[in-house]
């Protein structure tokens, strides 16, 4: 196990962290990036985060879940990183459906920023954890202290809830691609008028 030294860990605990975690943290990256390049690009990444945030961690017996939100962190940066770099080139190509498709997404975005916040707090923290941070459902049901199918359970309910609560607050016109370029509220005060 990792030294500690009082409540903070000593400044060697990189090293040690490195050995201990490095395979699963590197079979946690590989679960999610395809080329094996990116994989250790994002490694180097996170252990660069951690050797130089080690001094903010400040509950030594929450450095395995530290450690594991850096590489979330990490992999949701380098995906940012590549989608940014595809909307550069993207953009000089004219194509109204993809200009349409991405101004009703990212209003859609802010009106799921407002229906997930009216989820029940255990379904929330639930698909939130599982959608936006990574957290497998596993994990999910360990901090939750509940079984692994009540976690799952979470996940659906939360996510049926969500797709009620949009279809009866919005009509969507989808793409060729299942994408929604444009919508029509039926519903007012559905999303606190976050959608309009």
């Amino acid at each position: 196990m990792l030294l500690k030294m009082g409540n903070k860990p000593e400044k060697e605990t990189t090293e040690q962290i490195w050995r201990e975690l490095s395979d699963r943290l590197r079979r946690f990256v590989r679960s999610r990036l395809k080329s094996e390049s990116d994989v250790d690009d994002v490694l180097q990444t996170v252990f660069l985060r951690i050797h130089s945030r080690i001094d903010d961690l400040r509950e030594v017996d929450r450095l395995e879940s530290w450690v594991f939100q850096i590489a979330r962190n990490a992999v949701t940066d380098h995906f940012r990183k590549r989608r940014d770099t595809k909307n550069d080139v993207e953009s000089l190509i004219d194509d109204s459906d993809d200009a349409n498709s991405e101004n009703a997404t990212t209003k859609l975005a802010r009106c799921l920023d407002t229906l997930i916040d009216r989820l029940p707090d255990d379904q929330k923290r639930a698909l939130s954890m599982y959608e936006f941070d990574g957290v497998s459902q596993k994990d999910i049901a360990a901090q939750e202290s509940i079984s692994l199918s009540g976690a799952k359970s979470r996940i659906q309910r939360g996510r049926a809830s969500l797709e009620a609560m949009l279809k009866s607050c919005c009509e969507f016109q989808l793409d060729r691609r299942g994408n929604a370029v444009d919508y029509e509220t039926v519903n007012n005060d559905c999303c606190d008028k976050a959608c309009s």
